[in-house]
């Protein structure tokens, strides 16, 4: 009895501490990340300064089989020359944190103006490697694993027993926790409809509620993607600040952007070019000109993806007919954009795919099983979703746009421009493909009071570098960039806001010349 008080947590404590020794060693650690740094980058661009291993934990993947050990390091990496990591063409810290085993916000010393030759990186980052067949001659007893396994699911939230008389704030959070716990894929039809609309009605009480507590509204855009996740980092500043927002999960640019038009968002993240297509009203689309919507900025680039498995038999666009694409949910700009690069190949496409309005998650679980045949989707590059898929599939492919689609497009409206995808920005992505770019704008409505506007602006430049700490896309917003791909009018504060800097540059240059 007396054995069983102390013998069993002493024998756990051993057990954890066994654990922390697991995996390799500090050497090989520090060789694997710079062997990681010179094949996701070039060889002379970083160095690995300083390094120590952390720990150990082991970890199991149900759904993919696959179980070892997470080894992490603490680590300083030194620039070997000058380099950006908030390029809008060209290799960003999205990239390298990815390749690293970091997450963005676990990258400390990144410059949003670039960093110098002997500037440091303080990184946190881990590694995943499963036990090595020392039979086959592997001296090193551990073999890293290039399929990126995945993290710890949320913790289990209880269900929350049934009362009589419970208050509407307790109701809400009752439905934010079967909203928590209801995975799309296993509901039935009538369920499905349920969790659904019951989202949409949280959404719409949240923003309401925000306004009531005097908050800017911000629509971002699905909890998985860019959108969401600058909106939230956004939001969490401007509090910061002094500064009252909320920013509310949408189902994208398009969804946004009709918000604003209704005066039911104060801003919105939506792509530059549909903000100019629904500005002009896109009849085909039954979207009639919406003539309220105003610009504040243009925030950073992002790429349209076209995305297959090898053995699909898609080499090009113009291999699509009759093929099942994912095109997007309807209030996605993904959507819009691939209707659009649709419409300028129907020349060399015989029969019009088969268009399925589905999210990115759904899409990617789909092709993976083989029931569509590719996928579109437009986001900030890299895109998390494709760098999680890139990293466990080795047979996905990117498929460039035709010049001549690319023409047709970038002719026709200025918000497009060709954007060349550097090769290494996926894991496993040895060449690089051309496609559809342009820019993730920041909008709003022309009624919003002129002093919520120059808020917005404020906060986008003056979060600078403690901004891009929480999420690395702020830093691509300079005055250089803040009025590029717009072609909706400017907000007249925004104008305003504009000119003043100009002028105030000018001034600085000791030049007479007048501004525009």
């Amino acid at each position: 009895m007396l054995r069983s008080l102390w013998y069993y947590p002493i024998l756990l404590l051993m057990l954890l501490l066994a654990g922390c020794d697991r995996g390799p060693g500090p050497e090989v650690l520090q060789q694997d990340l710079q062997d990681r740094l010179d094949s996701h980058f070039h060889e002379d661009l970083f160095a690995v300064h300083t390094f120590k291993r952390i720990g150990s934990a082991p970890f199991s993947d149900i759904e993919s089989g696959v179980s070892g050990v997470f080894v992490y390091y603490d680590a300083e990496l030194q620039f070997r020359q000058d380099y950006s990591l908030a390029q809008w063409r060209g290799l960003n810290l999205g990239t390298l944190a990815f390749a690293i085993g970091a997450t963005e916000a676990g990258v400390a010393g990144f410059q949003s103006g670039g960093n110098s030759r002997g500037d440091l990186l303080r990184v946190h980052g881990r590694f995943a490697y499963a036990p090595g067949d020392k039979g086959a001659g592997d001296t090193r007893g551990w073999v890293a694993l290039d399929k990126k396994a995945k993290a710890p699911p949320p913790g289990h939230v209880d269900a929350v027993p049934a009362q009589h008389g419970r208050g509407p704030a307790l109701v809400l959070e009752d439905a934010r926790a079967l909203l928590a716990v209801a995975p799309d894929t296993t509901l039935n039809s009538h369920n499905k409809v349920i969790v659904e609309e019951l989202g949409n009605s949280v959404n719409r009480i949240d923003i309401r509620l925000a306004r009531l507590d005097n908050k800017m509204t911000l629509g971002t855009g699905p909890v998985s993607g860019t959108y969401y996740s600058f909106g939230k980092a956004l939001s969490r500043y401007a509090e910061q600040q002094g500064v009252g927002m909320f920013g509310a999960e949408s189902v994208g640019s398009v969804d946004n952007a009709t918000r604003l038009q209704a005066g039911k968002l104060d801003f919105g993240l939506v792509q530059s070019d549909v903000a100019a297509l629904l500005h002009q009203g896109i009849l085909s689309q039954g979207l009639f000109p919406s003539t309220d919507l105003r610009a504040v900025a243009s925030l950073w680039p992002e790429a349209v993806h076209l995305l297959t498995l090898e053995g699909s038999g898609i080499n090009s666009v113009y291999d699509l007919s009759q093929r099942r694409i994912a095109i997007g949910k309807r209030g996605s700009g993904s959507r819009i954009n691939a209707v659009l690069i649709a419409m300028a190949a129907l020349d060399q496409i015989e029969d019009i795919p088969i268009a399925l309005e589905i999210d990115l998650a759904k899409a990617i679980r789909q092709m993976e099983r083989g029931e569509i045949d590719a996928l579109f989707l437009t986001e900030a590059v890299p895109a998390p979703a494709i760098q999680a898929l890139a990293a466990r599939r080795s047979d996905l492919r990117f498929i460039s746009l035709p010049d001549a689609v690319l023409q047709r497009l970038t002719f026709k409206h200025f918000s497009y421009y060709p954007l060349t995808v550097a090769a290494r920005t996926y894991p496993g992505q040895t060449e690089p493909f051309t496609t559809l770019g342009l820019a993730a704008a920041m909008m709003t409505n022309v009624h919003e009071p002129d002093g919520n506007v120059e808020s917005m602006l404020d906060l986008l430049l003056s979060g600078d570098d403690a901004l891009a700490r929480r999420d690395y896309r702020a830093a691509f917003i300079t005055l250089a960039t803040m009025q590029l791909a717009l072609e909706v009018p400017l907000h007249p504060a925004a104008e305003r806001f504009y000119r003043r800097h100009a002028e105030a540059s000018v001034k600085e240059l000791g030049a007479d010349t007048e501004v525009p």
